[in-house]
C-alpha cells in the first residue's frame, strides 16, 4: 500500500509532525513517497526508508536548457507512462486547459506520473493547486491538509483557488474544526468526508519544565513567524504599558519574517529595546529550551489553524495568554489551561498578564498541571499517529 506525499520540500529534523507523521505510517507497513520541489536535500534524513523524489527543475534563466529537459522529460512520461499521461491530458482538457497548459502540467508532475500509488496526499492544500487531477489520472486517491496559511491567508489574494480541488478531493484532513468550517464557506462542499486531527507533541521533552516560584520579573515568549497575521504590535503594546506601571519584564520573540523591521522600529519607539529580545530563527530544540526557562506564553494572532507551539507551552507549564482567534480556542481551555483575550485588545492583554504575575505560586500551578494533563490526555504523537493510520487505511479500502 503506496502513500503518494506532496511537500515543499523535505522535512528537517525540527519538523516534529512531518516527521512523525511520516515514520508512524512507515512503521505501519504503508509505503511512503515523499514528492518534494526541493532538490538540494534529496534525502529523508529523519527516516531513511522514504523515497524522496523531486520535481524536475523550472528554470528561469537558461531558455533553451529549459526547453530540451521539457522535451526529453514530456516524451519520456509519454513513452513510459503513457495511460497516464494521456488520461491527465484529457481530464486537463475537461477543465479548459489550452495545449500549452496541459503539456506544462505534464512536465510539473512527471514526477508523481512515473510512480504507483494508491493515495496521493497534499501536506499543504496550497500545493494541491495545478495538481487537482493527477490523482484521478493515476486511478489513486486525493486527500489534503488544511493549515493556516492555505485557508486563513492565501484565499485572501487568490479567490476561488481551490474550485477545483473542492471538486476532485475524496477526503480532508483538517487541524481545526474552525479550518474546516472556513473551507465550507470558500466552497468546499458539506458532504466531503474529513477527519479532524489535531497537531500533537512529544510530551515527555516538555514535562520536566519546573516553574519559578516567583515572576514577579516574568519571562514572557512567543513563537511564530514574524507576518502581520501574527499580531505583534498588540503583545507590544501591552508590554509598553506594563512597563509603565513599573513591572518589570524580558519577551523573547523567536522567528524570523518580513514584519522584523517593522516590529523593531515599535519597540525603539516604546523605548524596550533592553526589556524585548528578536531571537531570529531557532531550531526546536533551542526553542523548547527557552521554552523551558519561560513563565508566561502570549499569542495574540488575528487568526490561528491551532499553532503547535501554544500546545507546546502548555505542556511546559507556561501561563499561556492567547487571542480568541478560532483555533486557538479549540487549543486552550478559558480560565482552566490558559486564558483567551479578544484579539487586538491589548489592554486586556496587559491586564492579564500582570493578573497573572501577581498570582500565587500554588494557583498558577494549577494551571500549569490542568494543561499539562489535557495536552496529555488529547494531543500526544502516538495517537495522532494513529489516526493518521486509520485516516489512510480506510481510504485504500475504500479504494479498493
Amino acid at each position: 500500500m503506496k502513500i503518494g506525499l506532496v511537500l515543499p520540500e523535505v522535512p528537517q529534523y525540527s519538523e516534529t509532525f512531518f516527521n512523525f507523521k511520516i515514520n508512524g505510517l512507515v512503521e505501519s507497513g504503508f509505503e511512503v513517497l515523499l514528492f518534494t520541489g526541493n532538490k538540494k536535500n534529496s534525502k529523508n534524513r529523519a527516516n531513511e526508508k522514504v523515497k524522496v523524489i523531486p520535481a524536475y527543475p523550472v528554470y528561469r534563466s537558461s531558455s533553451i536548457y529549459q526547453f530540451l529537459l521539457f522535451i526529453y522529460v514530456v516524451s519520456f512520461r509519454f513513452i513510459f507512462s503513457l495511460k497516464k499521461t494521456l488520461k491527465l491530458i484529457s481530464l486537463e482538457s475537461k477543465v479548459g486547459k489550452n495545449f500549452s497548459e496541459r503539456m506544462k502540467s505534464v512536465y510539473l508532475n512527471a514526477h508523481i506520473l512515473k510512480e504507483n500509488i494508491d493515495v496521493l496526499h497534499f501536506g499543504f492544500t496550497t500545493m494541491a493547486i495545478q495538481r487537482e487531477n493527477v490523482a484521478k489520472a493515476m486511478n489513486a486517491k486525493m486527500s489534503v491538509s488544511f493549515r493556516g496559511y492555505d485557508i486563513n491567508i492565501y484565499p485572501l489574494k487568490n479567490s476561488d483557488c481551490y474550485k477545483n480541488v473542492w471538486r476532485n478531493i475524496d477526503k480532508v484532513h483538517t487541524i481545526s474544526n474552525y479550518l474546516r468550517e472556513k473551507a465550507v464557506s470558500l466552497g468546499l462542499p458539506e458532504k466531503t468526508p474529513y477527519i479532524k486531527i489535531t497537531p500533537a507533541i512529544d510530551f515527555e521533552k516538555l514535562s520536566q519544565n519546573k516553574m519559578r516560584t516567583d515572576i514577579s520579573v516574568p519571562k514572557i515568549l512567543t513563537v511564530g513567524r514574524l507576518n502581520w497575521i501574527k499580531n505583534y504590535e498588540t503583545a507590544i503594546s501591552a508590554l509598553k504599558l506594563l512597563s509603565d506601571d513599573g513591572i518589570d519584564f524580558s519577551y523573547n520573540i523567536i522567528g524570523d519574517g518580513p514584519e522584523l523591521e517593522r516590529l523593531k522600529f515599535a519597540v525603539y519607539q516604546y523605548g524596550l529595546e533592553n526589556k524585548i529580545n528578536f531571537c531570529g530563527k531557532k531550531s526546536h530544540d533551542e526553542v523548547l529550551e527557552i521554552m523551558g526557562n519561560s513563565d508566561i506564553y502570549l499569542q495574540p494572532s488575528y487568526e490561528e489553524g491551532f499553532c503547535v507551539s501554544v500546545l507546546e507551552a502548555q505542556a511546559a507549564g507556561l501561563m499561556c495568554i492567547v487571542s480568541d482567534a478560532e483555533g486557538l480556542k479549540e487549543n486552550v481551555v478559558d480560565g482552566e489551561s490558559g486564558w483567551i483575550i479578544p484579539k487586538r485588545n491589548f489592554k486586556s492583554f496587559n491586564e492579564k498578564i500582570a493578573e497573572v504575575c501577581k498570582m500565587s505560586f500554588v494557583d498558577r500551578k494549577k494551571i500549569s498541571d490542568t494543561a499539562r494533563e489535557r495536552v496529555k490526555k488529547e494531543f500526544l504523537l502516538e495517537d495522532q499517529n494513529e489516526k493518521f493510520k486509520e485516516f489512510f487505511q480506510n481510504m485504500i479500502n475504500q479504494n479498493g
